[in-house]
Formats: C-alpha cells, structure tokens, sequence
C-alpha cells in the first residue's frame, strides 16, 4: 500500500550526550535521533550541559575527566556508607545535579525559541535527570527503556547504594515523568512499573520495541534458516559490556559442559569478560568493541554471521538489545526471563526463555536441545529474522514514535 509522504515536523531532542555519538548510553539517544529523522522529522539538539567556547577546552575535558575517574574509583561501600551516614547531604547533591542538568536544558531551550526556532514538540530518551525543572508549554513525549526502580534492582552501581540516593533518584524521575505528555517504553515490563511504581496514567503510556545497533551490511544477504549448529561445530556469542550482571562466568560454564558433552563448542564473549572466561579453554576473549569503530563493527557483524547461538543470562535487562542483533543474522537467542528479555524472544518460537535461577547445566541442556533437533532450531531461525525485519529494528521503532509526536502535536494545536 502506497503511503502519502509524511509532513516534516520540528523537534527538539532533549539529551545529556552529544547525538552524533553512537557510544553512549548503550547507542539509544544517536538511534533514535536517526530513526526519527528517517520519518520525516528535524531533529534539533537541546543539550542539558553549557553551551559556549569553554565546553570544549582541553582544561574543562581534563577537570570532567578527572572527576569521572575518581567517582569511578571510589569503592561501591563508601559511597553506600556515605548515603547512609549522611541521609541529608546525599539527597541535597542529587537535587542539586538534576536542578543544574535542567537548568541547563531550559536555557538552551529558551535559547531556541528567542532565536526563533520554532519547535513542535519536545523528545528525549533516559532525561528524566534533564526534565525535572524544566517548565514548557510544548508537548513533551518521553522514551526509556528502564525505570529507576527497576534499575535500582538489578543494576549493582544502583542496587548497592543506600536509601538515601536510591530514593531521591526516584522522586526526580517520579516528577519527571509526571510532566511528560506521552510516556513511552521499550517493553511491557518497564511500561508496567512506570504505572505500578510512578503512578503515571496507563493511557499515557505505550510500548515500542527498540531496533539493533549491529545490522548486516548493505551487502551482506542474509537468508533463513540459518545452518544447524551441531555437535562437531556450536559457536555460540555473549555480548557483555557488565560481565557480572549478564553472567559471563554462568555462560562460560555452560559451554565447558557443552564440550564436556563431546560437543565442540566455543563461546565468544565480546566485552572484557572476567578471570574465569579469560582462563577457560573453550572461550575465545574479543575484548571490548566500540560501535563507533568501523573495524570493531565489522568484527562485530563477523561473530554474528559465524556464530550459531546467542546466550544473554542476565541478573536484570531493560530490553536486550544484543538478541535483536543475533535475530537480524537469523540467529536464534538463549536468555534468561529477565527485564524485557522475555519480550524481545519469544520463548520457543524465535528462542529460548530460562528462569533466572537456572545453572549452568540447565543453559548447556538448552543449546543441547538445538544441536538435536535441527527443524526447531531453523523454525526459530526464520522466525526470529522475521520478527527482526517486521519489528526489531530502528525503522519501525521511528514510525511508531512519528505517529506517537503527531498525536501529542495536534493535540496541542487543538487546545
């Protein structure tokens, strides 16, 4: 069906990263700015940080980074002791970063608009910090993949820090996205406590699954079903920037099992990996690859065309965005029924889905499964890259959040 090119709008992209960089946050700001300027939309860039000569100076870079590397470096029980000993002190620091962040938003918002730019609605993703004084008319939609309450659960920089922080960070995002005009999220689980845990209205709210950063190239084919993996030859691909909250060392164990079996398997573990995955022979270490590096993406695209199997056995996972990745190579994924993982493979149709508690035994018997039953595996092989191609991709996630901007945009010229 033939479709009516899209009128252009004007959007201001809220962001705490620069949107020409496609490292941080996991690559969602810099994505979802393409994705969005594929559908017709201007994006034009609100940065919650200063704006002026010296943002860039070699002096101002050397003091962030300094102060970066020593918040890194200080212990996870010192900053918790300090949150518990000093309940007030650590509540007034926080209030004080997201009154700066959004101080500096505003202003560069204002800015804007006295220049006479002029914008149809406001967008950002992970700004709850940016958005939390920020006073406009304009309709606001939001995006994220993960709340702070959920984070606060299963991510150890949050989850082990005192009440003191954990609960300020969640009146900021609880005020945050009270102010939004559309509240979207990646999966049904993060949707469901943005409602549970922040009482925003469930009509506001809706779910769009997000794409993969690492695609076939414009001259890769690929077809589905993929090839069986077996039991002469089982790749298989973990991709683990935290290797201790996706379970490296759990991984690891299950393909040591796996040859244990008489299977010849090799788990690739890109990330740093952990002593136990660096030390075990049936693992081959790719260390860390940067989606901004041509050479780390090619390598990237090369383990997933050559892989069989992606095992992704986290602790807690917003989305999960490196299944979508194995999906579009017509990979099949093993995940455990975490965050929005269970969302993003639909167990025994384009994977599988294991509790969180399973060992390592239960993760080998479940690639064991693939290896001996070929026709499962190639149904959740064409499964997968179709879902992939049809929804797990940054095409769709922009189409759906166009039509979601001009909803809250006509709305706002109606009133």
């Amino acid at each position: 069906m033939h479709h009516p090119p899209l009128q252009p709008i004007r959007v201001g992209m809220i962001s705490m990263t620069d949107l020409d960089d496609p490292n941080p946050i996991s690559g969602m700001p810099y994505r979802m700015a393409r994705a969005l300027e594929g559908h017709g939309v201007e994006i034009v860039p609100v940065p919650a940080w200063a704006l002026g000569p010296e943002q860039g100076s070699v002096g101002r870079r050397a003091s962030n980074r300094i102060v970066q590397i020593h918040h890194r470096r200080t212990p996870m029980w010192i900053r918790r002791a300090h949150d518990n000993l000093r309940p007030g002190a650590t509540r007034a620091k926080v209030f004080r970063r997201v009154t700066r962040l959004s101080g500096l938003a505003q202003s560069n918002l204002d800015a804007l608009i006295e220049s006479g730019v002029q914008l149809d609605a406001l967008f950002g993703c992970c700004i709850s910090s940016a958005m939390y004084a920020l006073e406009t008319d304009l309709p606001m939609v939001y995006f994220s993949d993960a709340t702070s309450k959920i984070i606060q659960k299963t991510y150890p920089m949050l989850a082990l820090r005192g009440d003191a922080f954990r609960e300020a960070l969640y009146e900021v995002e609880k005020v945050s996205v009270a102010k939004t005009w559309a509240a979207v999220f990646a999966a049904p689980s993060t949707q469901k406590s943005a409602i549970d845990d922040l009482g925003i209205e469930p009509e506001k709210t809706s779910v769009v699954a997000m794409g993969a950063h690492v695609v076939p190239g414009v001259d890769e084919v690929i077809e589905s079903p993929a090839s069986c993996p077996t039991r002469s030859s089982c790749r298989i691909l973990i991709v683990a920037a935290d290797p201790v909250r996706k379970r490296v060392d759990l991984a690891t164990r299950a393909t040591e099992i796996l040859c244990e079996r008489g299977i010849d398997a090799k788990l690739s573990v890109i990330g740093k990996g952990t002593k136990v995955s660096r030390g075990s022979h049936a693992v081959e270490s790719v260390g860390v690859l940067r989606l901004s590096d041509p050479d780390d993406r090619k390598r990237h695209q090369k383990l997933l065309r050559e892989c069989h199997i992606q095992f992704l056995p986290s602790l807690g996972e917003a989305f999960g965005i490196a299944p979508c990745e194995s999906a579009h190579y017509a990979r099949p994924s093993i995940v455990a029924g975490a965050g929005g993982l269970s969302f993003v493979i639909r167990d025994g149709q384009t994977g599988i889905v294991l509790d969180v508690d399973a060992d390592a035994k239960a993760w080998a018997d479940a690639a064991e499964s693939l290896i001996d039953d070929p026709e499962r595996y190639r149904a959740m092989s064409i499964a997968g890259l179709e879902r992939a191609r049809d929804e797990l991709n940054w095409d769709a996630w922009g189409a759906s959040l166009r039509r979601i901007l001009d909803e809250q945009i006509q709305i706002h010229r109606q009133r």
